[in-house]
């Protein structure tokens, strides 16, 4: 209530001071926030859940009032985040998840106190004995500075400092450029009356001023947002702990693990570094979070972290690569689009089209890459998927996940023998689909007879 109704407050406040005055804007404030008081003290009350021995049932409203029962056996994940405020009220948000993918957002989300939140994750988790120093002592894993450092640097979380730079951007244009008044436009004219080599330094400088800038906001980002990450996990359930100022603390069983993705930008395939990411139904689906199980990881951490937590999803099967007559399919389609931006060029103005083929390495190296991370596999019980170029990723998938596998090729792939596989997973997306393109069309019917 309090943190919904502070910028709302200040706004009213303000509003109503320069309506009917200081005195009666207050009186009126204040008989508001009575009523509010009153309104969310009968939604309390009214709020409340029972642990039964192979449930958990909960019920809230005043008005309106809204029933659910869960099975403790249905329950996917448990997430425990303290956002600043409810730290500083040793209170915590619990959130629980089951595999229903029809419901957005948690099919439970109530706030507690802190041990109380944890102590009835433990129970729902139906492992009661949880002890938690005992089971970071086994296998636990922890990120240090530097690595958060490496990952701000080597992952796509830089483009996340440009965008924050361009929020400080709209902010200082709305907010403070009538206090502080800069005149950009003698600094670009001044630019345009430089010669040629004189611009090119001046932008280039800019250039790295803005990447400086931009990885500097990046590295607090990700202090601030995986700082003191654990990972860890006892012989039923795996656990997630990290943040500062939103302190997530994330719980989930082992068995109802669907799969693992494994990312790499351009820069992490070049340093060999991963991020581990899960298919867990209820983890990963709500705005702006990512199913995280490790930020940043070398290749022998990976395999460790594999052997001790993952073991059911090591992969022994064939991984099956596209054969080098299929080279020119990554390309084609990339080469005809560049064909027309160049002609597009040409008839606005000649000169542009020589600029035009740094697009065309972009999209060059982006179709090579394409044909060098694509791969696909299955054994009896896991589909291995391979695909994108800058941004590789790396798909193990529990055949019990699959809901469904397409095959489709247009007519020369078929003369080719080859065609494009996409599989479509129980998810908290509803309907999503991997796809790979380009292989041989007889790598995939085994484990389906």
């Amino acid at each position: 209530m309090i943190k919904n109704f502070i910028p709302l407050g200040i706004i009213l406040i303000g509003f109503l001071a320069t309506k009917t005055g200081l005195i009666k804007s207050i009186l009126i404030l204040s008989i508001l926030i009575i009523l509010i008081l009153l309104c969310e003290l009968a939604a309390w009350r009214r709020n409340f859940f029972i642990v039964k021995v192979n449930s958990i049932y909960h019920e809230e409203g005043v008005f309106s009032i809204k029933k659910i029962e869960i099975p403790l056996d249905r329950i996917n994940t448990i997430d425990i985040s303290q956002k600043l405020l409810e730290r500083l009220f040793k209170v915590a948000t619990i959130k629980i998840d089951t595999g229903d993918t029809s419901t957005s957002g948690s099919e439970l989300k109530f706030t507690l106190n802190k041990n109380r939140a944890e102590s009835l994750r433990n129970i729902l988790l139906k492992n009661q004995e949880y002890d938690s120093q005992k089971t970071q002592d086994n296998y636990h894993y922890i990120i240090d500075t530097k690595h958060l450092f490496i990952y701000s640097l080597i992952s796509n979380s830089l483009f996340k400092g440009i965008g924050l730079l361009f929020v400080a951007e709209q902010f200082f244009e709305d907010y403070l450029k009538s206090f502080i008044n800069i005149n950009t436009s003698k600094y670009i004219n001044q630019l345009e009356k430089n010669d040629l080599y004189h611009s090119i330094t001046i932008i280039i400088f800019l250039l790295f001023v803005l990447i400086f800038i931009s990885i500097f906001l990046s590295i607090i980002y990700n202090v601030f947002k995986y700082y003191n990450f654990k990972l860890w996990a006892d012989e039923k359930n795996i656990y997630v702990n990290y943040g500062i100022a939103n302190k997530k603390n994330y719980s989930f069983d082992k068995t109802k693990v669907k799969g693992i993705h494994i990312k790499q930008s351009i820069l992490m395939q070049h340093f060999k570094f991963f991020t581990l990411e899960i298919e867990n139904i209820g983890y990963g689906d709500e705005k702006g979070e990512k199913a995280i199980l490790y930020p940043i990881c070398s290749d022998s951490l990976k395999k460790d972290i594999f052997k001790n937590i993952l073991g059911e999803f090591e992969y022994s099967g064939e991984v099956n690569k596209p054969q080098k007559h299929t080279y020119f399919r990554f390309l084609y389609k990339k080469f005809i689009l560049w064909a027309v931006i160049a002609i597009i060029c040409f008839f606005i103005k000649p000169v542009f089209v020589l600029p035009s083929l740094i697009i065309l390495l972009f999209l060059f190296v982006m179709g090579h890459l394409e044909f060098k991370n694509t791969a696909f596999g299955m054994d009896k019980n896991m589909v291995y998927m391979c695909c994108n170029s800058f941004n590789k990723t790396q798909s193990l998938l529990k055949i019990k996940a699959v809901q469904s596998m397409t095959l489709s090729y247009s007519y020369f792939q078929h003369n080719k023998g080859i065609c494009n596989y996409s599989v479509i997973l129980q998810s908290s997306t509803f309907g999503k689909t991997l796809k790979v393109k380009n292989l041989k069309n007889n790598i995939a019917g085994e484990p389906f007879k």
